[in-house]
């Protein structure tokens, strides 16, 4: 009996929230009021130990996107659209409590769209949030590696960055034991759940592909030192893995070359080297060369991509180096084809299933766009572009998902990811001042590629010979 009181009390409060949530201004049928512009309402991390990731994956592309795409025609109406951001300063408890905000502005129909914060744990604690206040949070610079085990349960999110084994250290692995069978890595990891999650798969993966790991370091801050390269080099390894954020990729080279007795064959950073500034000399300059991390796309994998990367992805004014713009300054080659994809699917909802009102004013359902995004397809630089669930995680013994355990339309209830089987890349490689995607024999194929990576894309051959 006390059990199930518990779970009556639970459910109480549970509605009891959902009603708060909702107590704002509207138009007295429970809806929001119309509004004369269209608003995109996001919580950011423009200062603190997220603000790298910020300024230069999320920031440069809703710049770049509302500059090219910047209203959308809803019946005879034509709407501007804005963005609004609250400032978190990478603070947990201060992007829920912007969470909260914007769920409210949404409620009352002065914003319409919310999209993700910084980081996997940030996108986790606000999709709790969205769920219990059925507002859909559109995901951007997060993974959601971690979120497996409970994508049945945040009915109104949608994921759409690569991750882990979404599907990356997979064909990592597989890159490198083809280079060279049997060689050894020493991993360095971001003492957090990112780092946890790409330590854990490459455990996985790293020996499925007879690869050894010789050693792994917790980073819990930039390593100036250069420790984690100590420990690679004591330990003769092959290749060295930093899987962190970038304030400690951006440093790891003056360590490197600090260390002039270690060449490894192979160098693996991200995220953080996926960052055109990561080029530049403010970061690596041409130490770069070489550098492997992870990609989606570039601008010769489709004509889309090029039309992405060679144009609206280029450098506002007053943006880049000195002398000029330089696209290639303010390109995230991991999340920006990711992220045009969730604007665009986030346009194309807005477009077909808003009203207008008699004229009156934009409103948008929350459910109905959120059954929208589970059951359409778009049109994106990916091509015709759709969410889906897996319907178990991997588990120990098992490497891939068959294309049935991937459930096309999204379950309703169930979160959505930007299906992997898209991407045009996963891992790059820095080669002559830009990145490559780079991949492993018969990747791609539908018959001989292990992981069946259809839409794979390979723009140059792999370099593995010893760097610095």
């Amino acid at each position: 009996m006390k059990s199930k009181i518990l779970f009556i009390s639970l459910a109480v409060v549970l509605a009891l929230s959902v009603g708060l949530i909702g107590c704002t201004s509207d138009n007295g049928n429970g809806g929001p009021e119309p509004a004369a512009k269209i608003v995109l309402v996001s919580s950011v991390s423009t200062d603190g130990p997220l603000a790298d990731v910020h300024n230069n994956a999320k920031a440069p592309i809703l710049e770049a996107y509302l500059a090219n795409d910047d209203d959308i025609t809803v019946g005879s109406t034509t709407y501007p659209v804005e963005k609004k951001y609250y400032l978190d300063n990478s603070s947990m408890a201060t992007m829920q409590e912007n969470t909260d905000a914007m769920i409210d502005e949404i409620k009352a129909g002065t914003a319409q769209f919310l999209l993700g914060p910084t980081c996997t744990a940030f996108l986790e604690a606000q999709a709790t949030k969205c769920t219990t206040a059925h507002v859909v949070q559109m995901g951007m610079e997060g993974g959601a590696t971690s979120l497996f085990p409970f994508l049945s349960v945040y009915g109104y999110s949608f994921f759409n960055l690569s991750f882990s084994n979404w599907f990356e250290i997979p064909v990592l692995a597989k890159i490198l034991a083809e280079a060279q069978p049997g060689a050894t890595a020493v991993i360095g990891y971001q003492n957090d759940d990112h780092g946890f999650e790409y330590l854990h798969e490459a455990q996985k993966y790293f020996p499925h592909e007879g690869l050894t790991i010789v050693g792994s370091m917790p980073m819990t801050g930039v390593d100036p030192n250069g420790d984690l390269v100590t420990m690679a080099d004591d330990a003769g390894a092959d290749i060295l893995c930093l899987f962190a954020y970038p304030e400690f990729v951006f440093g790891i080279h003056t360590a490197c070359l600090a260390n002039t007795d270690y060449h490894p064959k192979a160098v693996v950073l991200g995220p953080g080297a996926c960052f055109g500034v990561y080029r530049t000399l403010a970061a690596a300059g041409e130490a770069a060369e070489g550098v492997m991390t992870f990609v989606t796309g570039n601008n010769a994998t489709s004509p889309a991509m090029a039309e992405l990367f060679n144009e609206k992805l280029a450098c506002p004014p007053g943006v880049g180096p000195p002398g000029g713009v330089y696209n290639i300054f303010c390109q995230d080659f991991w999340g920006h084809p990711c992220y045009w994809t969730a604007l665009d699917f986030v346009y194309a909802a807005a477009a077909a299933e808003g009203s207008n009102n008699d004229g009156a004013g934009f409103t948008i359902d929350q459910t109905v766009y959120r059954d929208y995004l589970r059951t359409t397809k778009v049109d994106s630089v990916f091509g015709e572009s759709y969410y889906v669930t897996p319907d178990h995680a991997l588990n120990a013994t098992q490497f891939s998902w068959d294309d049935a355990d991937l459930q096309w339309p999204v379950p309703e209830g169930s979160a959505g990811l930007l299906s992997y089987k898209l991407h045009h890349g996963e891992i790059g490689q820095w080669q002559n001042g830009y990145l490559e995607v780079i991949g492993y024999d018969d990747i791609g194929s539908p018959t001989l590629d292990e992981y069946k990576l259809t839409s794979y894309c390979v723009t140059a051959d792999y370099w593995y010979a010893p760097m610095w």
